[in-house]
């Protein structure tokens, strides 16, 4: 398992530009990775991608999420928070500059008990 840093550090780096057509790896997630990586409060949390969206969690281990933190999802040019659990897809907030989705999303997190 990789330490926190170093996750952000292999995100930034799998997703960095370029991108080829049809790739997982999209400038979408990029821009969102980018942005949330600028955010103290985020960058602090475990990050982990899933299902085009970015992940967050105090634990070290992906499958050990607990804390209920929303998810910052990426595509078609929209960037959504999504509130726990991610799979009932309840979008929280929506824009297409993923600063705001992250600026969204730590302050959610800041208020989280």
């Amino acid at each position: 398992m990789r330490a926190r840093s170093e996750e952000w550090k292999v995100l930034l780096e799998e997703y960095k530009p370029p991108h080829d057509q049809n790739s997982v790896f999209t400038e979408e997630m990029w821009r969102l990775i980018s942005a949330a990586h600028t955010d103290p409060i985020l960058r602090s949390l475990y990050p982990a991608i899933s299902m085009w969206s970015l992940t967050l969690s105090n634990s070290d281990a992906f499958s050990e999420i607990a804390d209920r933190f929303p998810a910052i999802s990426a595509a078609d040019g929209e960037y959504r928070v999504l509130a726990w659990p991610h799979t009932q897809d309840i979008c929280l907030f929506l824009t297409n500059d993923p600063a705001e989705a992250v600026e969204f999303a730590a302050a959610l997190i800041r208020k989280h008990p």
